[in-house]
């Protein structure tokens, strides 16, 4: 009888208007871009500037580089791009900006027609990523296979991108991180494929002297890193880190889709007619805000999964570099908020924001309204504020999740 009353009382939260609102919203507006990309798409090209998949065609152009044999000319921009042309015809300038700890995967669907490969991805990094985020989904949101329709996750999805796997491994490694820390630095460690996403980690760690965790996700890394030079060579990383690192800075310029996309605060000041100088003050302002607010969260009592989700929207104030694409766990982080009872209406307010912002963003953004990072900030403030209080009830989870409620986390 309980039990039946709980679920009812779950299901009146889910139906109330406000909560459906984001999740509609954010769903339209990807459609809009798919449905675009349908029309205008000529011989698999959409509109002569990029192949379905969009990012994925990176991936899939790099694997077969690398199968080839070609890859000295891999992070030689005018080489992969004459390259990549060869295998699609003309397309928009792409690149590949990932390090070699990328490459067995690239390689991997690189075996599989350009279609296939495109399928077998997405539905991989989408199954993982619906693992990895069960326990973390609250009941009250519905079953937790919708994690694959959140924005951030359905960019993902049109995109091609890593930010279903990167936030999978981000989910996995925390959701171990007190009951199996050995595993947790693992996981910590395979976000190596995207390393910046991965900033706040050894931080937190430090605060809260998880020893453990921390030096087996060192550990990882520098094995990973030592298996690729001996597998590849070390002049891969060092072009990695020379040459991608300063395409990745012209890519703040705020130009483009590319521009559009970006959460990065630095973008939003130069698409809004500001210069360098500006923009980098009020980045520097948004970063340490966001650092001060992980800082105390995580020297503080307050539950792991808190301090997780605060981090991992932290991360895209701290970095100057980000993605809407990558948003995949700020979008759980959103949920844990908009289906609470005790939020002001404030606080609501810039949940809803937050899970907007993928897409919304974007949009705004084409309108030289780029709010993204601001969207991003008003989520982790809220965050923040929940994790000072000491997070969820424990009547608000599924019985598995329940262990979210402490320090101690649950064992997948």
């Amino acid at each position: 009888m309980e039990h039946s009353a709980h679920e009812e009382e779950a299901t009146a939260i889910v139906d109330r208007p406000q909560h459906r609102i984001p999740w509609v919203l954010g769903g339209a507006f990807i459609l809009l871009f798919m449905v675009r990309d349908f029309l205008v798409t000529e011989n698999g090209i959409i509109g002569h500037s990029a192949f379905w998949g969009r990012d994925f065609v990176n991936v899939w152009t790099g694997g077969t580089m690398i199968r080839e044999g070609l890859l000295p000319s891999l992070y030689d921009v005018q080489a992969y791009e004459a390259f990549q042309r060869s295998l699609f015809g003309r397309l928009d300038p792409h690149l590949y900006s990932y390090p070699p700890v990328s490459y067995p995967l690239a390689s991997l669907f690189a075996l599989l027609p350009y279609p296939l490969a495109l399928l077998a991805w997405t539905a991989a990094t989408g199954a993982l990523f619906v693992y990895a985020a069960k326990p973390w989904w609250p009941e009250r949101a519905g079953p937790s296979w919708l994690a694959i329709l959140t924005p951030a996750a359905l960019v993902n999805l049109w995109a091609g991108q890593y930010g279903l796997l990167v936030g999978a491994l981000f989910l996995l490694a925390w959701t171990r991180v007190d009951a199996s820390p050995r595993r947790a630095g693992i996981f910590f460690g395979l976000m190596l494929i995207k390393p910046h996403l991965a900033i706040l980690v050894p931080l937190i760690l430090l605060i809260r002297r998880q020893w453990t965790a921390f030096a087996w996700a060192a550990a990882t890394v520098v094995g990973l890193v030592a298996a690729t030079i001996a597998a590849y060579g070390i002049k891969p990383w060092t072009d990695y880190l020379l040459h991608t690192s300063g395409v990745h800075v012209g890519l703040l310029n705020g130009i483009g889709l590319a521009g559009m996309m970006s959460a990065s605060t630095i973008t939003a000041v130069l698409r809004l007619g500001g210069s360098m100088v500006l923009a980098t003050g009020i980045y520097a302002l948004f970063a340490l805000a966001a650092l001060a607010m992980v800082v105390r969260a995580a020297a503080s009592r307050a539950p792991t999964r808190d301090i997780a989700l605060l981090a991992a929207t932290a991360t895209f104030l701290i970095v100057p570099y980000s993605f809407n694409y990558d948003l995949t766990v700020v979008m759980i982080g959103a949920i844990w908020l908009l289906t609470r009872e005790d939020l002001s209406r404030g606080e609501e307010r810039l949940a809803t924001y937050g899970f907007l912002a993928p897409q919304v963003g974007m949009v705004l953004s084409a309108f030289t309204i780029p709010v993204m990072p601001m969207m991003l900030l008003g989520l982790a403030y809220a965050q923040y504020r929940l994790a000072l209080r000491g997070g969820m009830r424990s009547d608000e989870f599924l019985p598995e999740n329940k262990a979210f409620n402490s320090k101690t986390a649950l064992v997948g």
